[in-house]
C-alpha cells in the first residue's frame, strides 16, 4: 500500500482514521460502501489515500501484488472494525514472504501486512 505516497504517511492516515476516538466516524463513512466492500474501498472512504493526478483506487488495488487470501483477510478485519465500531491498528512491515497477521480484543484489532520489498 505504497504507491504515490511514502508507506510511513499511509499507516499514519490509517491508524488514525481507525483511532478509538475516529472509529465511529470511520464505520459511518464506510457504512454505505456495503458488505462487499474491501479494506481498500473502506480507507479510501476515510480519505487516507490520496493519489497522484490520474490514479484510481482500482488501478492502486490492481498493481499491488498481495495475494488475494491477504486481501481478503484484510478485508475482513477492516469491516469487523467498522462493523463493530472496534478501533484498528495498522502496520507494514517488511519480510521474506507476503503475509497479514490480524490480533484481535474487545477494544482493539491489529494488523500487520508483511510485504516482500
Amino acid at each position: 500500500m505504497g504507491w504515490g505516497f511514502a508507506r510511513q504517511q499511509l499507516v499514519g492516515r490509517i491508524n488514525e482514521a481507525f483511532a478509538p476516538a475516529a472509529i465511529a466516524a470511520a464505520a459511518q463513512v464506510a457504512a454505505p460502501l456495503g458488505p462487499q466492500a474491501d479494506a481498500f474501498d473502506i480507507v479510501h472512504a476515510t480519505g487516507a489515500f490520496q493519489f497522484p493526478e490520474g490514479v484510481t483506487l482500482d488501478s492502486y488495488r490492481d498493481s499491488l501484488p498481495i495475494p488475494p487470501l491477504n486481501k481478503a483477510v484484510l478485508a475482513e478485519a477492516f469491516r469487523y472494525a467498522v462493523r463493530n465500531s472496534i478501533p484498528l491498528s495498522f502496520a507494514i512491515a517488511s519480510g521474506h514472504a507476503e503475509s497479514v497477521q490480524v490480533t484481535t480484543s474487545d477494544t482493539l484489532i491489529s494488523v500487520v501486512l508483511t510485504r516482500v520489498d
